[in-house]
């Protein structure tokens, strides 16, 4: 009897490791779908912002080509005239074609720059949607509290400098609660460093994932598991650019 609830309970522990398995590798295969899409997306993106910037320099040329044309016109007309004119002309061409290039680049740059915002923005909405189906509410719970306490750690570190020291009250928001021992070392903190009794304000805020986002004043100490993959895009991009 004995052994056969053993064997009953194996077999139950097997089929719910299954069943967990096919649920996980369902919700990652439909992340790395999405992924694929947004890599296509950015891939017509960068093709768009390729032929964009082709027919800018296409038309740069093309009135460059047409700038010319009429400067050579302008050279022949005015011939007798003084060379101080002429100088003058070159000048204003000169100054012309710059303003020209100016634009143009200007143009593609922010180009560039909106479809750069828009591939961050919807990749940390990915990994955004990446983490919370892989991660279960546990895990969540305990990447939160040890981001937390990084978090606590460097504010204790922190001599005050960047802080607004004369805020009255510091805005604590988490996605899950923290504990009295962390509420009171935050509280203990900053009271230490504005030399008086400050006030913690804890707010929930389940869009942050895990860690936390504490605001004094006009000043943001961000922990948040989100401010920190934006932190690793950024040095990821700026890698790429070397």
């Amino acid at each position: 009897m004995i052994w056969q609830l053993i064997v009953l309970q194996v077999v139950t522990f097997g089929v719910l490791v299954f069943l967990l398995r096919q649920f996980l590798y369902q919700q990652v295969t439909h992340s790395q779908d999405r992924l694929e899409q947004l890599v296509q997306e950015n891939r017509k993106r960068e093709q768009e912002l390729k032929d964009k910037r082709e027919e800018m320099e296409n038309e740069f040329k093309t009135r460059m080509t047409e700038h010319n044309e009429k400067m050579a016109q302008l050279l022949a007309a005015t011939e007798a005239e003084s060379q101080r004119k002429k100088e003058q002309i070159l000048q204003e061409a000169e100054k012309d074609g710059k303003m020209v290039l100016a634009e143009a680049e200007t143009y593609r740059d922010r180009i560039k720059s909106q479809i750069v915002a828009e591939m961050e923005e919807k990749a940390m909405n990915l990994a955004a949607d990446i983490i919370g189906c892989v991660f279960s509410a546990r895990l969540a719970r305990g990447i939160h509290a040890e981001l937390a306490d990084e978090l606590i750690e460097e504010i204790d570190k922190n001599d005050g400098n960047g802080l607004q020291l004369d805020a009255e009250v510091v805005e604590v928001s988490v996605p899950f609660s923290l504990s009295e021992e962390q509420l009171e070392r935050i509280r203990n903190s900053f009271s230490t460093k504005m030399e008086r009794q400050v006030k913690v304000i804890q707010t929930i805020d389940e869009g942050l994932m895990t860690g936390m986002v504490i605001r004094v004043g006009n000043s943001v100490l961000d922990g948040s598991l989100r401010n920190k993959i934006k932190g690793a895009m950024t040095y990821v991009r700026s890698n790429l650019a070397r």
